[in-house]
């Protein structure tokens, strides 16, 4: 059995409520990669001519195969934010563009730089029947959202998602998964999204520097996208372009993309999804009713029996350091306090917060 005391030392030290903000790179994976970092030292081209293609290659083939994607329609990237300006890049002007009002601003604001058409819906609890009204009356062509938002913690249902893509098989879906990724079992192929976006840092534990993008092939064959670099193509330096060669025109930063394929191997071979599925889900659904007992939640916004796993909870911005002294790490967030609970979380760490937070008031 994996002990995550070992694995995360930090535990040791603090209540770790933070990974929204950032995860944590586990022992094994900082191990791996400190082996690649000592080689690429001592050894210069050799380690790149040795590890550049296989590294690349193993890394989306565990991709595509944890998630359920094609090959040849997975980019990889140093961020999300990256990923999505290429994107959007290459959309048609006057492309009519629904996003969520209260939605991160690395989603939103690259969208409302360009020359699109946009219109924005509001996150309430009557969300799904929102989203469908606009549809009908907007009739878009993209949909860019957050699937599990940033500052309230909302985490999109799923199944209400592939309704609206049933009803509105002409929208494109374009989702950024960053605080979604890796907290549940996913199927790309089967999901209702055309596009699914994540940095590696936050619950895949991957650290900075890398990031994945899974694409339809249909989305791929609608678009004609035009950012291009030698890396671009099946060969250098006169192979012709490859599908997403428009999101890797420049060098792969290998030590990233490694210690991104070493995260994931920890996180769904070491571990499992489904362990950390069940643990990210029971802790929390205990989290979420010990809120509302407090009335620590937003009620405009937070639906009582919809799962998620950040929550934003009545607090001031001078608690955040409050609670640090207290061994208690967590962020400010849209005027709250903002609290993650991952799979090494316990329900000793949310004692821990209760009492805090009491003490606080």
């Amino acid at each position: 059995m994996t002990s995550l005391k070992k694995e995360f030392p930090i535990l040791s030290s603090f209540t770790y409520l933070n990974t929204p903000f950032t995860g944590v790179l586990c022992s094994s994976v900082q191990s791996k990669i400190h082996k690649l970092e000592e080689d690429y030292r001592l050894r210069g081209s050799l380690f790149s001519d040795a590890y550049e293609d296989s590294i690349v290659e193993d890394t989306k083939l565990l991709i595509a195969e944890i998630y359920n994607a094609e090959f040849d329609c997975i980019g990889l990237l140093n961020n999300f934010s990256s990923g999505i300006n290429l994107i959007l890049n290459d959309l048609p002007d006057q492309s009519k563009v629904v996003l969520l009002a209260q939605d991160y601003p690395s989603v939103n604001l690259p969208v409302k730089s360009r020359n699109f058409e946009v219109f924005e819906v509001d996150i309430n609890l009557k969300l799904y029947e929102n989203l469908k009204q606009t549809f009908t009356e907007v009739k878009p062509d993209f949909f860019i959202f957050s699937m599990t938002q940033y500052i309230s913690g909302l985490q999109l249902d799923l199944k209400a998602l592939e309704k609206l893509k049933d009803e509105f098989p002409g929208i494109s879906f374009i989702a950024d998964a960053t605080q979604y990724c890796g907290s549940e079992a996913f199927d790309f192929s089967n999901s209702p999204f055309d596009v699914f976006g994540t940095s590696g840092y936050k619950w895949l534990n991957a650290g900075l520097g890398n990031a994945f993008f899974l694409l339809k092939p249909g989305f791929l064959e609608k678009h004609r996208f035009r950012s291009l670099g030698s890396n671009s193509l099946t060969s250098k330096p006169d192979g012709k372009p490859r599908a997403v060669g428009f999101l890797e025109s420049g060098h792969f930063d290998v030590i990233a993309v490694a210690r991104l394929q070493f995260a994931l191997e920890f996180h769904y071979k070491t571990l499992g999804i489904d362990f950390i599925e069940s643990r990210i889900k029971s802790l929390s659904k205990l989290a979420k009713s010990e809120f509302f007992k407090r009335n620590l939640l937003d009620t405009e916004v937070i639906d009582k029996q919809a799962h998620q796993n950040i929550f934003s909870l009545k607090g001031e911005e001078s608690d955040i350091d409050k609670l640090k002294q207290k061994g208690i790490l967590s962020a400010f967030r849209g005027g709250r306090i903002r609290v993650g609970f991952q799979y090494f979380n316990t329900e000793k760490d949310l004692e821990s917060l209760l009492n805090a937070l009491e003490e606080l008031q």
